[in-house]
């Protein structure tokens, strides 16, 4: 009995060993040589890219008119704001708090809606690594071939640091969520980056429309997607000190804040910083 506890111990680390290694197999082969399902793992489930749950309409708010005319909206959301990256309007002009006081009186008995969750994905795009995926990506798809690599780009280093943010609900949810005011340019402009080791928060520089993502099983739909350029440089001295250990991302939307923490010391490639 005692021999078979001796030989179960290593066989177990073994399996464990080969679980663990599994899930970042990509790691150990070229991007050239990605499958599918791990460049589905590196652009949605990994040191650079997570899947966020959160509400994007709260419970209680009611469904129909809306103060830009087209429904269904929110009773709590507000009017679209301006999406250039560079003009923000924080609150409601006097026209903007009329008609939406117009609607609610003229429509009292609008059914209640419940909460309504979605996904927010935030990727850190930035990095080699998540450019190779999406180059990969696309190889895949047919879009592009491989021999175009060296023309793409994604081996030259962006001048800031690039997030990558989308917000998606279920296809059954989307007659519930308004069509404006919910994910903005306007919004992502508030963005920030805050590092654990001071508490210092880094603001944009700029935010521009990003391609919404593909279509998949999960039978999702995306209500929009941004690129969020943060310095990489402030004040003569790199933003991300090089012993960060936690970058938090907060981008307040309408109904809550999309929060995403990454790790700069998981997000290595090569024994080097890939951010």
């Amino acid at each position: 009995m005692r021999t078979r506890r001796i030989w179960a111990l290593p066989l177990v680390l073994f399996a464990f060993a080969f679980v663990a290694s599994g899930n970042d197999s990509w790691r150990n082969k070229p991007f050239t040589q990605w499958n599918v399902k791990e460049v589905r793992q590196i652009l949605e489930n990994s040191p650079w890219a997570h899947r966020v749950r959160m509400l994007v309409v709260k419970p209680g708010a009611q469904s129909g008119a809306c103060p830009s005319g087209k429904p269904p909206c929110s009773q709590d959301s507000f009017p679209p704001v301006n999406s250039s990256p560079t003009e923000h309007r924080s609150t409601m002009t006097a026209s903007d708090m009329q008609a939406t006081r117009d609607i609610r009186t003229a429509t009292p008995s609008l059914p209640p809606v419940a909460g309504v969750e979605g996904t927010a994905v935030v990727r850190w795009t930035s990095s080699r690594t998540v450019r190779e995926a999406i180059f990969r990506n696309r190889v895949q798809r047919g879009q592009i071939k491989p021999e175009d690599s060296q023309q793409s780009g994604i081996f030259t280093q962006p001048d800031a640091y690039i997030v990558y943010v989308d917000l998606r609900v279920s296809l059954a949810d989307v007659k519930k969520v308004p069509q404006s005011g919910v994910f903005t340019a306007a919004m992502l402009q508030n963005s920030v980056l805050i590092l654990k080791s001071s508490g210092e928060r880094i603001s944009p520089l700029a935010v521009k429309s990003a391609p919404l993502p593909e279509f998949d099983e999960r039978k999702e739909l995306a209500l929009g997607a941004f690129y969020v350029f943060f310095p990489r440089v402030l004040m003569g001295k790199p933003s991300l000190p090089e012993n960060e250990s936690l970058v938090r991302f907060e981008c307040p939307i309408a109904s809550s804040t999309i929060i995403s923490e990454f790790e700069p010391a998981k997000m290595e490639r090569e024994g080097s910083p890939d951010l």
